[in-house]
């Protein structure tokens, strides 16, 4: 039986590139779950957006979270919509278009879609 290929998503491919120039951190959860334990380190290093935070789970899991300016969602999430994330719209400004989505117009994808949004203030 062949092997399922997994969907090329341009528009996730941009948001990583993106989510690339953006700073990260590193931390273990401890005891806590990994989403409070990324707010917490928020919260005492005072972390201004845009900010990524990995949280190692255990020595297979990794979470990943996405500061931005309304809070804190998953990196994931983040980089599929990253379009809608004013802090992320400074950084494809400044670095430039042609720079961050350089060799993605030939996939075939969604990207149409995403041109139909305006950014948002999340």
């Amino acid at each position: 039986m062949s092997k399922k290929r997994k969907r090329v998503s341009r528009r996730r491919l941009a948001g990583q590139r993106v989510l690339s120039y953006v700073p990260s951190f590193h931390l273990d959860t401890g005891e806590l779950k990994p989403v409070t334990a990324a707010r917490h380190y928020i919260a005492d290093q005072g972390l201004k957006p845009p900010a990524l935070i990995n949280v190692r789970r255990n020595e297979h899991t990794t979470d990943r979270f996405f500061l931005a300016e309304k809070g804190v969602f998953s990196a994931h999430y983040a980089a599929e919509n990253h379009f809608l994330f004013p802090s992320l719209k400074t950084i494809v400004e400044s670095i430039g278009e042609e720079t961050i989505y350089a060799g993605l117009e030939n996939i075939s994808d969604d990207w149409d879609e995403m041109e139909d949004y305006d950014y948002a203030f999340v």
